[in-house]
C-alpha cells in the first residue's frame, strides 16, 4: 500500500538508509539521523537500512559494537544491516570494495575519469547542477566551486563518494535524509551518479544541531548517547529530545512514544535551522520519564544499577527490596537521573557526613548536644524505624531540653544530612538504618566537643552576630504528624 510520508510529495514505502562512521558511539546530530530515517520508513511501511560506512575491515569493530548498542538503546531496529543481513548485502563498506572497484573500472573505460597524485577521480564538466532537496529547496552549485570528485586513493580504496554513490543505487534507496553538512555532497553524488548511469535518491538535508559546550562544571557536557546512557538517562526522554531537534510535532506536545511518533512524524515539518542540543530541557524530559514508570520497572532499573556499582547483592535480599522501595517514596519523584538516584544512595551509604562550618555551629549549644544524644538513644531502642511517629517523637524529646520544634527538626537532619532539605525524617530514618544514625549523630557531637568545645561564636561571616540553637521554656508539641 502506498502512503504518503507528508504534504512534500513524498510517497512511500520507502527504503531510507542509515550509513554511520564507526569513529566511536554515536554523536547527538547522528543519532537523531537515524531516528528521522527510522520514523520515515515505519510512516511509509518501508524500510530501514543500516550500513556501516567503515574504510578498514576488522578496523573499527568495537566502535561498530557501540553504534549498534546505541541503536538498540534507543530503541531502534533495522530490517536489513551487517548483523541481520539483507538482499542487497553486504553492509559494511570494508565488504564491498570489489563492487565498487568494478563500478570505477566502467567510469574509467569511458573517460570519465583520470589519474592525479595516485589517485583516480571523475573529471566534472563546466556547469551547474541543483539540488532538488526536499528541505531547502532547489539550490544551484557551479561545478567550478565543487572541483573534480576523487573516487579512488593513492591507496586503491573507494572514497567515501564513490562507496555512497554506488551503495546507494544497488541498495535501492529511495530518500537521503542526513545532515544539512552533506548538503554539496548531494551534488557531488548526484553528478557522480548519472555517469554511472543510475537515478539518484531524493535528498532531505536537516539543519544542524548545535552540541553542548565541554566546560568544567557543566553537568554532562558529553561528546554523545552513551555518556547520557551510563548517566542514567532514559532513551525514551532522548527519544523525545531528539524528535523535537528541528521537528515540530502538529499537536505541540512534547511527550510521546516512538510508536505514536512514527504515526505523526512528516518531512515537512521538519526545519533547517539550527537546533541546540538543551541539556537541561533533557533532564526535565527524563524527570517526567522515570515519573511515568511503573513502580516495578523504576525499582528494577534502580536495582541493576546498584548491582553494577556493587552496592547490592545479587540475589537480592527481601530487606533490600524494602529499602529501594523506602528510597524511591523518598527520592523517585525529585531525581533526574538514575545516575543521580545513585548518587543519593551513594551519600546514605556513608558511615559520616561534613556538616557546614557555621551549620556546625548553631549546633554548638550543650542542650543541643544532650537532644540529638537524647535522639540516638531512641532509635537505638527501636526495633523497627519505619512508621516512627516521630512528628510527635522528636519534639517531645526536644522539649526536655527547651529545643523548640522547628529548632529540633533542623539540627536532627543537618547532623544526619548536613543539609536542610530532603525527604521526611520518616522516610530518611530507615533508610540510614540504626547504626548510621547513632554514628552521624556521634560524629557530629564528637566534633563539637573536641574541636572547638561548646563556647560559641558571637559573629558570623560579615560580621553579622551570630547565635547557636537557643533553648527555651518547655512548650506542647501539639499532635502534628508530618514526619518534617
Amino acid at each position: 500500500m502506498t502512503r504518503r510520508v507528508d504534504a512534500l510529495g513524498v510517497d512511500g514505502p520507502l527504503r531510507v538508509r542509515f550509513a554511520p562512521a564507526p569513529v566511536g558511539t554515536l554523536a547527538f546530530g547522528v543519532a537523531r539521523t537515524a531516528l528521522f530515517n527510522w520514523l520515515i520508513a515505519r510512516r511509509s511501511g518501508g524500510r530501514f537500512v543500516l550500513r556501516i560506512d567503515d574504510a578498514e575491515p576488522l578496523a573499527d569493530q568495537a566502535s561498530e559494537a557501540a553504534i549498534l548498542r546505541d541503536l538498540h538503546w534507543l530503541g531502534l531496529s533495522w530490517d536489513e544491516g551487517p548483523d541481520v543481513g539483507g538482499p542487497v548485502g553486504p553492509y559494511r563498506r570494508s565488504e564491498r570494495g570489489a563492487i565498487h572497484r568494478s563500478h570505477l573500472d566502467r567510469l574509467s573505460v569511458s573517460g570519465a575519469t583520470y589519474a592525479r597524485d595516485g589517485a583516480v577521480v571523475l573529471r566534472i564538466p563546466p556547469g551547474t547542477t541543483i539540488v532538488g532537496d526536499l528541505l531547502h529547496g532547489d539550490v544551484a552549485f557551479d561545478h567550478a566551486a565543487l572541483g573534480d570528485v576523487a573516487l579512488l586513493t593513492a591507496a586503491g580504496d573507494a572514497t567515501y563518494h564513490l562507496s555512497t554513490t554506488v551503495d546507494d543505487a544497488l541498495m535501492r534507496i529511495d530518500l537521503v535524509l542526513r545532515g544539512d553538512e552533506h548538503l554539496a555532497d548531494a551534488a557531488r553524488q548526484i553528478l557522480l551518479a548519472r555517469a554511472l548511469g543510475f537515478e539518484p535518491p531524493r535528498f532531505a538535508h536537516t539543519g544542524t544541531i548545535v552540541e553542548p559546550l565541554r566546560e568544567p562544571g557543566e553537568h554532562l557536557a558529553a561528546a554523545g548517547l552513551d555518556d547520557f546512557r551510563r548517566a542514567g538517562y532514559l532513551p525514551a526522554a532522548m527519544i523525545e529530545h531528539l524528535a523535537l531537534l528541528g521537528w515540530s510535532p502538529p499537536d505541540g506536545r512534547e511527550s510521546f512514544t516512538l510508536d505514536e511518533l512514527a504515526g505523526m512524524f512528516s518531512l515537512d515539518r521538519v526545519g533547517v535551522s539550527t537546533s541546540k542540543f538543551d541539556v537541561d530541557r533533557l533532564r526535565a524530559f527524563n524527570v517526567r520519564a522515570l515519573r511515568a514508570l511503573p513502580r516495578e520497572r523504576y525499582h528494577a532499573l534502580l536495582a541493576e544499577r546498584m548491582q553494577r556499582a556493587r552496592l547490592l547483592e545479587d540475589p537480592i535480599p527481601d530487606a533490600a527490596h524494602r529499602w529501594i522501595e523506602t528510597f524511591l517514596d523518598a527520592y523517585g519523584g525529585e531525581v533526574h537521573t538514575l545516575g543521580e538516584a545513585l548518587t543519593e544512595i551513594v551519600a546514605l551509604r556513608a558511615e559520616a557526613v561534613t556538616v557546614p562550618a557555621l551549620e556546625l555551629e548553631r549546633l554548638r549549644n550543650r542542650q543541643v548536644l544532650f537532644f540529638l544524644d537524647a535522639v540516638s538513644q531512641y532509635v537505638d531502642a527501636q526495633p523497627e524505624l519505619r512508621g516512627l511517629p516521630l512528628a510527635d517523637d522528636l519534639p517531645a524529646i526536644a522539649s526536655e531540653f527547651g529545643i523548640a520544634r522547628k529548632d529540633a527538626f533542623e539540627a536532627v537532619r543537618m547532623a544526619l544530612t548536613a543539609t536542610h532539605d530532603g525527604p521526611p525524617l520518616a522516610q530518611l530514618f530507615p533508610l540510614l538504618g540504626h547504626d548510621r544514625i547513632m554514628m552521624r549523630i556521634g560524629a557530629v557531637n564528637s566534633h563539637i566537643l573536641h574541636g572547638r568545645g561548646l563556647e560559641p561564636i558571637k559573629y558570623g561571616p560579615g560580621g553579622v552576630p551570630f547565635e547557636t540553637i537557643q533553648p527555651q521554656a518547655p512548650q506542647a508539641t501539639g499532635n502534628r504528624r508530618d514526619g518534617s
